[in-house]
Order: structure tokens, then sequence, then C-alpha cells
């Protein structure tokens, strides 16, 4: 960063281009589009597949509100759909059941970094003619059958907020091997104007664009990402095996033949009032935690009069149950062990 500032040169540029040319390297993609935000990168690739007014999008109902916000901006209609019992990642069989004639794509997630049925989802998106759009927000370490984020679907958006696993404090980016989506996404994020001109403008954009100071932030992280992804695994570890033998919260299912991204580190309680009790007791130890999320996105007051009525069981239950506990690479053991040991605790006190 302070060679950027001593260059004079902090607009998007040079470290804005290597930090792309890194980010295809490491997901073996044809094309990264840094942007401001994982948000501006959803509502870019909305926009470069032509998603408008009339079209349905099929989104998980349980997700973050990004997700959705994005696909309303473009005037269409999110339809959510349900998610699976152990992975909270959407439901195919919920994707095929909602498909209709005015269906143009899906958008998923991959929960906390879990890998969703890729596989299935991208059969749906070929044998319906839709397109798949993964927004993957959790996904920069996810692997599904040695394939990595941008090699699914169309195309992936990344957010590299302060939370991710690789972070420049804000910014995202849009991944594609797809040459007409990353030329359309370099045009949106200046304006609609296109590359290696000035001041003509073939679209209307908006500005996305990253400075080279976060870029600087986000190459350096990048360099890490492999040591990051390691220690995170260690962290989950450990705590998997602190949370062995309590059987009133379970751990969210990891699918065969994929790798975690391990973004969050989620558990499941018995029913709501234990996770309200253990997220209490862990705040009263000065242990923060987070619910992702506390709704379906249906639910939320924005979107109650937006959408209509969905049936969305799994949905509705485990947004009751979840609680997401302390995750970073700088957790240590004794870290786990206490956080482990209030979570028991509270268990304790509703036997």
């Amino acid at each position: 960063m302070l060679e950027c500032l001593a260059s004079g040169r902090v607009s998007m540029g040079a470290r804005v281009r290597a930090f792309e040319d890194a980010m295809c390297r490491t997901l073996g993609v044809t094309h990264a589009v840094a942007l401001s935000s994982g948000t501006a990168a959803l509502d870019v690739a909305l926009q470069a597949l032509d998603v408008g007014p009339g079209d349905e999008v099929i989104v998980p109902a349980f997700t973050y509100v990004a997700t959705v916000n994005a696909v309303v901006r473009r005037g269409a209609l999110p339809v959510m759909v349900d998610v699976e019992p152990r992975t909270l990642n959407v439901d195919p069989d919920a994707v095929r059941a909602a498909l209709t004639s005015r269906t143009r794509g899906v958008v998923f997630i991959d929960y906390g970094g879990g890998a969703a049925d890729h596989a299935a989802l991208e059969r749906i998106a070929r044998d319906h003619d839709t397109f798949l759009l993964h927004d993957a927000a959790h996904s920069v370490g996810t692997a599904a059958h040695g394939r990595r984020v941008g090699a699914w679907g169309v195309a992936a958006t990344l957010s590299f907020h302060v939370a991710k696993v690789v972070t420049s404090v804000e910014g995202g980016m849009v991944v594609t091997n797809d040459d007409r989506i990353a030329e359309i996404a370099r045009t949106l994020r200046n304006q609609g104007e296109p590359v290696g001109t000035k001041y003509v403008f073939t679209m209307i954009g908006h500005n996305f664009r990253l400075s080279d100071l976060h870029a600087a932030i986000g190459l350096v992280q990048l360099e890490k990402l492999d040591a990051l992804l390691a220690r995170r695994a260690a962290v989950a570890e450990w705590y998997a095996e602190a949370l062995r033998d309590v059987d009133e919260v379970a751990l969210p299912a990891v699918r065969a033949g994929t790798v975690h991204g391990r973004f969050l580190f989620s558990i499941l309680a018995r029913d709501r009032a234990l996770r309200d009790r253990i997220e209490a007791a862990l705040g009263r130890a000065g242990i923060e935690t987070r619910i992702c999320w506390p709704l379906p996105v249906y639910r939320q007051r924005a979107y109650v009069e937006r959408v209509r009525p969905l049936s969305c069981p799994v949905a509705e239950d485990v947004a009751t149950r979840v609680l997401s506990l302390p995750f970073h690479p700088l957790l240590t053991p004794d870290d786990v062990a206490l956080v482990a040991r209030t979570l028991r605790e509270a268990i304790v006190g509703t036997r």
C-alpha cells in the first residue's frame, strides 16, 4: 500500500490488473474482472446475462440478502427455494420444481464454503437451457470434484469484504471462462466505457471500479491463500474434535468429493431455545457469534410484500437453529477449547 501511495497511481491500474491475473492463475480461469464489492460483481454478472423484467431467477431462500437483492435490482422476480437439511445449500429437487417457462437462470451459494451439489445444478441448467451463476462469496477455497470456483456455471462472483478468507477490505470479482461476459463486465464497471477507449460509452454502466490500494491488499492476501486455508481447516478440526460427543448440536455435512472452503464454522442446535441459550452464554463470556442467517430472505421485511408465499420448511427450521462460532486463522487451540467449554456448560444447564 505504501508503494502504491508513493507511486501516485492509486486508482484502477497496474495493481488491479495484477490482482486479476493472480486470481486467474489461482483458480485456473480465463478472465477475472475486479470490482468494488461482491454485490457489484453480482449486479454486473446479471446485467451481462441480460436478466431483466419478466424474468424469473431461482435463488436459495437461505442465503445472504445480497444474492436476492441483485436479482431484484435487474427488475426480475427472485424465486426462493428450499435448501438441503444437511448441507444448508440449495436443494436441486426444489430448483427443478420451481422451473417455469420464465426461468432465466439459477444463482446459488456454497453455505459457509461447503460445496452445494454443483454437478446436479449444472445438469439442471444444461437440460433446461438456463444459466447457472455461482455466488461464490464464501467459496474462494471451495472445490467440487476437482473443479474450483469459476469452473461451474457460466460465471462466479467473489467477495473480498474484510470478513472473507481473502480480503481487500472491500472488493469483489467476476471470474469466468466466457469472453463475452468478461468484456461486458469490464465495460459496465467503468460507466459503460469499453477498455481502450476514453469518454466513449456503449452501455449504461456504473462506477464499480476497484482501486489499486485495495488491490494491493488483495494481492498480498492471495499470496497467503494456501496458508490461510490450511490454518482454517486446522481450526475446523479442533472445533469438530471438541464438539464430537455433543449430541445436542450437529455440524453441516460436507458433500463427498468436495473441498470445504472454510469461511464459516456453523453449528445446528437441537432447537431454537438451545441455540439462543448457547448464543447468550457465549456472549456473557465475551465470545462473539453470528446467526447466519436468522430468517429466510422472503421473511425479511424488505421482501415480505415482494414475493409470493413459498414452502421452504428446511430454511424455516435451520434459521431457528443455526449459529456461527468464532472462526478465523488467528484462533488457537485454547480459544477453541474455551468456546467449546462454554457451549457445553450452556447445554448442561438445559438437561
